[in-house]
This record gives C-alpha cells, sequence and structure tokens, in this order.
C-alpha cells in the first residue's frame, strides 16, 4: 500500500504542471521534477545536492530584493515573487516563484510557474498600441513641420545666389541640419502608415538580391562587403507588401553598415525551412549591442546611436509580423549582429 501511494506522489511530482523543487532547511537541493528541468533548461542531476544560492544568481532581481524574500520566508514560512531569469542556456524567462516550508517534513517546497509566453503576449500588444498612438502623433507632427522646412530650404537656396563664400559654407551646414531633419520626419511618416498596403505574391530570394545590389556601393566607400548566400531554392512565394518589405531588408543593411566604420563584411544568408518559411539572416561583424539593451531595441524611441530616432527598428517589427513573420536576434560586443527575418511562404494561387 505504501509503495503504492509513493508511486502515484512520484507520478503527481514528475507531471506537475509547474515546475517543483525540494529544498532542505540548510538550502540544499533534493529534488526537481521534469517541468523544472525543462524551465531551467538544465539536468537536475547538475543541480541536485548543490545550494540553492545557485538558482538564485539566475534571477535578474538585485541583492537587496533577493535578501528581503529570503528574510519574509524565514520569518513567515512563505514568500513568493515574480522575477526574471537567464536559464543556463542564457534564455530569458518570465517566472512566478512561490516558496512554503513543509512543517511536517521540515524541507522547503518551491512552486515555479513559467509566465514567459503572458509576459511576451502583454509585451507585443503594449507594443503594438505604443505605436499605433505614435503613428497618429508623428503624421500629425510630421506635416506641421514639414511646411515651414519647405520654406526653409527654398530661401537657403535662393542665398546660395547672392551671398559671398562665407556664407555659402554657413549655409551649406544649414542644408545638410535641413536634410537631417527631412529623413527623421521620413522615418516618423513611415511609422504612421497603415502596413497593410498592396499585398501581392513575390519572390523574397529575388527582392533581397535587388535590395544589396542596391546598398552594395554605400557599403564599398565604408569599406564593406556583401556577401550572400543562397542555401536551397523554392518556386514558393510570399503574400505581402513588397515595398513595405523592401524597406524592412533596406533599414537592415543600413544598420549594418552603420555598425562597421572600420569596414568588414555583411553576410545575408537565405534558408528555407521545410519550404513552409524564407529565412533571411543579415549578420554583419559590428560594434555589437549589449545583452542589457538587445531586449528593447524595438522599443520606439529606443536607440544606440547618437543621431537615431529608435523608430527604424520599432517599424521594421511592425511590418514583419503583420506579415506573419518572426525577427531573432543575437548579438555579441565586439563581434556583431545577426538579424534573422522568417517570413511564411506559399504557392501562388
Amino acid at each position: 500500500m505504501e509503495y503504492a501511494y509513493r508511486q502515484k506522489f512520484e507520478h503527481i511530482f514528475q507531471f506537475f504542471s509547474n515546475g517543483l523543487l525540494f529544498i532542505d532547511e540548510e538550502g540544499i537541493v533534493l529534488e526537481m521534477n521534469a517541468q523544472m528541468e525543462e524551465i531551467l533548461q538544465i539536468d537536475k542531476n547538475k543541480v541536485i545536492g548543490f545550494h540553492a544560492v545557485k538558482l538564485l544568481d539566475l534571477f535578474v532581481n538585485s541583492y537587496k530584493s533577493n535578501k528581503a524574500f529570503i528574510a519574509k520566508l524565514i520569518e513567515f514560512g512563505e514568500a513568493e515573487f515574480d522575477t526574471e531569469i537567464r536559464t543556463f542556456s542564457g534564455e530569458l524567462k518570465y517566472l512566478h516563484v512561490k516558496v512554503s516550508k513543509q512543517e511536517d517534513a521540515n524541507i522547503y517546497l518551491a512552486e515555479v510557474h513559467d509566465e514567459s509566453e503572458k509576459m511576451l503576449m502583454k509585451k507585443r500588444l503594449n507594443h503594438t498600441e505604443s505605436l499605433s498612438t505614435i503613428g497618429q502623433l508623428a503624421a500629425s507632427i510630421a506635416h506641421e513641420i514639414r511646411n515651414p522646412m519647405t520654406s526653409l530650404k527654398g530661401f537657403t537656396q535662393l542665398l546660395q545666389q547672392t551671398t559671398n563664400e562665407d556664407g555659402k559654407r554657413y549655409l551649406a551646414v544649414i542644408n545638410d541640419e535641413i536634410k537631417r531633419m527631412e529623413e527623421i520626419l521620413t522615418e516618423f511618416l513611415e511609422v504612421s502608415k497603415p502596413t497593410t498596403n498592396k499585398f501581392d505574391y513575390f519572390d523574397v530570394k529575388e527582392l533581397v538580391l535587388e535590395v544589396a545590389n542596391f546598398m552594395a556601393p554605400q557599403a564599398l566607400m565604408k569599406n564593406i562587403e556583401i556577401i550572400i548566400s543562397l542555401k536551397a531554392e523554392s518556386k514558393f512565394k510570399f503574400l505581402g507588401d513588397r515595398n513595405l518589405i523592401k524597406q524592412v531588408f533596406m533599414n537592415s543593411i543600413k544598420n549594418a553598415i552603420e555598425a562597421m566604420p572600420k569596414g568588414g563584411n555583411i553576410h545575408i544568408n537565405i534558408s528555407y525551412i521545410e519550404m513552409k518559411a524564407i529565412c533571411i539572416e543579415i549578420r554583419d561583424q559590428g560594434e555589437g549591442i549589449e545583452a542589457d539593451k538587445l531586449d528593447k531595441i524595438f522599443d520606439p524611441f529606443f536607440t544606440t546611436k547618437s543621431g537615431g530616432t529608435g523608430l527604424g527598428l520599432s517599424h521594421s517589427s511592425q511590418v514583419i509580423e503583420s506579415h506573419g513573420g518572426t525577427i531573432e536576434v543575437v548579438s555579441e560586443v565586439e563581434v556583431g549582429t545577426s538579424f534573422k527575418f522568417i517570413l511564411p511562404l506559399q504557392k501562388e494561387i
């Protein structure tokens, strides 16, 4: 009878929907279930027998908040909190952790619920709402500024004909600044445009080659070579707005060029995923992006460039998502950054 009970308990423990972890009073990990291994992305044999502080180090929480959590657990026998962690494989996850002392056995039970999917959905929703608000604001601001800018540009051109050499140098600076303002306004207006304009079937591979050839002279001026690798052929086409997708690739290559002031190579790899999707990877050998900034690069107005608006990547994200695709980013400081654009394919009707 006792053996059957233990077997039933073991089955419930291993197949419980949340992660479970037993810790003794000394803080040593006694056991964890399969779900906990999945959450932490590690074999339990590498954790069992070690102090639980090894797991606590994974939490993004500050030392002060971790200390407060432990104090509350000791005082009340129960404590819970929400946290972000970097798993043993480096993946960022969002967890709800509840730890309680089991008085009958003098051990602590930690129950961990993976809320990563819910948090990512919430972030996407907030991102979409913020882009919608920014789009409306951008359109009104851009149109209000463009009219006086057109007048300024016209007057500077007239003054160029009558001024002396010193004046021409000053006007050249003014014209450069006006040009920069126009570029910023263009980015604002791109954000304000709807992302579902003219949908048609087109070959993504051909579009990427077209963009790469167009950007090649600009790259060569910076001592950068664009290298294209096509791993497979496909008769499948993509249904979407060709101009919008083109803007995304142009922006990505432009960012790669700007990230490589010392020159180098930009690798564009085109591959197919089970003939259901196409993956376009644009990988540079640039300065890279710090880990704490990588999760924010698609947020509106967030930028790592001194003269950037922070709208380019947020607009690219909006376009790709509206076409049913995804963007994956991997970056390492002083090594480079890789953007993977994954777009669904289908046979042309």
